[in-house]
């Protein structure tokens, strides 16, 4: 299947870009002008990635537009992260600057990309109470921080130790790639033809980006790392593998779910995870106080920050509860109306039934009485054509002739009522069911 032109155009902007990193990091030695170079093409080759996958904003099917903005907005929370490792790099000439800048929006990347997949793009059915969802996403976002800031962050703003901040950084980061790597599995087996292949390949993205992270941090603690060398590879590579799976999104088409409930049941995992995070803030607490080594200033700073997130996610929390208050509202109302309609439309059944039984029988009524009608007028016939009959015998047969024909009539007229009456029964019945 052919690519659009201008997909065409960054997939081989990052091809070049990712040839031309395996021949430098080949050749060249390590310097400054070799970092910088190596900090470019990460940024570069994530731009280019974001641009892929901005083409598949305008998709008008499904949930696909918002499964794309979601993941490109983890894209863009990864290039800030490695412009910010850009301005590291080239600071360390006359200063030491935090990591922290660019730590704190790889991990939140992270999460946008598990929000991404949590949407089920692959089902029409999903996008289905979007609102309660994305609450249950920014609590999970703000857990994850919290991670971060309790591990990491301390060692940072407090001591400046990078050897029990590096360590504890890429534990999270890994902890956060084994659940997208795991929710990528259980998607690629769950699925089938185009969808399964698009779920495996970002599988494999994963696993290189995981792997990627996880020498890096071993690079770095053996003091081997530089930048633009093949440490640098495996994440270069899997963001130039998200360019041609951003350019063949176009082919994605959403299908229908083989599980009944399958959205109502994601959404309730999903608030179950939301929940779980809430619950595990005081029991992470609780095994802080348990931690002697731990310095005493680092500890009051995490004890301190349990707290605030503990409030500020019971904040989120408590309008999460008002929401699915007012949701319930709504739900109780749609009862009501639905019952009061129900009962509206037994009423009607009711009185159409009526009107069926009650129009059987006076169709056998009339087609009883129509009988002796038809006998007497053919006799009151016969009794005219009689040419011995007097005059005052002839006119009375006239009379009887006259008398059958109007009663003849009469059953006539309450047939063709009858008639009407039972072609507008099934219009009252199908009226309340549209």
């Amino acid at each position: 299947m052919s690519l659009p032109a201008r997909q065409k155009i960054y997939l081989a902007l990052g091809t070049i870009i990712f040839i031309v990193h395996i021949v430098v990091a080949a050749t060249a030695k390590s310097s400054f002008g070799l970092t910088m170079y190596g900090d470019f093409n990460s940024v570069a080759l994530v731009f280019l990635a974001i641009l892929a996958t901005a083409e598949n904003f305008r998709r008008p099917v499904g949930i696909l537009p918002l499964f794309w903005k979601l993941f490109a907005a983890g894209m863009a929370l990864l290039l800030l992260s490695q412009l910010y490792w850009f301005y590291f790099d080239w600071r360390r000439l006359n200063s030491t600057p935090t990591p922290v800048p660019g730590d704190a929006p790889f991990i939140l990347a992270n999460v946008f990309f598990l929000a991404a997949f949590a949407l089920r793009p692959h089902s029409e059915s999903a996008g289905r109470n979007l609102r309660i969802r994305l609450l249950d996403l920014v609590l999970l976002s703000l857990w994850w921080l919290f991670l971060y800031a309790y591990f990491s962050l301390p060692w940072q703003m407090l001591h400046q130790d990078f050897s029990h901040y590096t360590p504890s950084y890429y534990l999270l980061a890994l902890a956060q790639h084994s659940v997208i790597i795991l929710a990528l599995a259980i998607l690629g087996i769950r699925n089938h033809g185009a969808w399964r292949r698009f779920y495996l390949q970002l599988l494999v993205v994963f696993i290189l980006i995981a792997a990627g992270n996880m020498l890096l941090s071993v690079a770095i603690e053996t003091g081997k790392y530089y930048a633009a060398s093949f440490y640098d590879t495996p994440f270069l590579l899997a963001v130039y593998l998200l360019i041609p799976i951003a350019a063949n999104g176009f082919s994605l088409q959403p299908r229908p779910d083989s599980r009944p409930n399958r959205e109502l049941i994601q959404s309730v995992w999903t608030a179950r995870f939301a929940m779980l995070g809430m619950v595990s803030l005081p029991v992470i607490a609780l095994l802080g106080l348990f931690a002697k080594t731990t310095p005493a200033d680092i500890a009051l700073f995490r004890l301190r920050l349990v707290f605030g997130a503990m409030a500020l996610l019971g904040a989120l929390v408590y309008w999460k509860f008002n929401l699915l208050a007012l949701e319930l509202r709504h739900l109780v109302k749609l009862t009501r109306d639905s019952i009061a309609n129900l009962n509206a439309v037994q009423q009607q059944v009711t009185h159409s039934e009526k009107l069926i039984a009650l129009g059987r029988l006076a169709a056998g009524a009339a087609h009883e009485i129509s009988n002796p009608l038809t006998a007497i007028f053919g006799y009151s016939e016969l009794l005219t054509d009689i040419p011995t009959l007097t005059p005052e015998d002839r006119a009375s047969g006239e009379r009887i002739r006259r008398q059958v024909h109007l009663a003849q009539s009469a059953v006539i007229s309450l047939r063709n009522t009858l008639r009407q009456s039972a072609s507008a029964v099934p219009d009252v019945e199908k009226k309340p069911a549209s």
